[in-house]
């Protein structure tokens, strides 16, 4: 299957300890995310009934849903300066479970 044109995903599911930190990391965050090109589709927070585990018994706070360009546009923002000088808040503030992952190619 060709991904060209496919868009590229983070996907993470996030449990914050420490809300301060994680704030601050949402603010600083949010820049580079920008200057990436990212958009946010999903930000469930702790609201009952956001965010429904149907399957597999995960336990998390949160589900978070980026959108990108392509992986490579992903991989890039993912290990620039900018996000690696800022990723350490969301290290320290919350246990997550990220994942990258290419989407479908738009259809014509």
């Amino acid at each position: 299957m060709t991904t060209t044109g496919a868009p590229g995903y983070i996907v993470a599911e996030v449990t914050v300890h420490d809300g301060e930190t994680y704030d601050e990391y949402l603010e600083r965050s949010a820049p580079v995310l920008a200057k990436y090109g990212a958009r946010l589709l999903v930000n469930a927070f702790t609201e009952p009934g956001e965010v429904l585990v149907k399957e597999g018994g995960r336990t998390f706070e949160r589900l978070v849903v980026v959108e990108f360009d392509s992986l490579a546009r992903v991989t890039e923002f993912y290990h620039s300066e900018d996000y690696q000088a800022v990723v350490g808040l969301r290290h320290a503030a919350a246990t997550s479970h990220v994942y990258h992952a290419t989407g479908t190619p738009p259809t014509a």
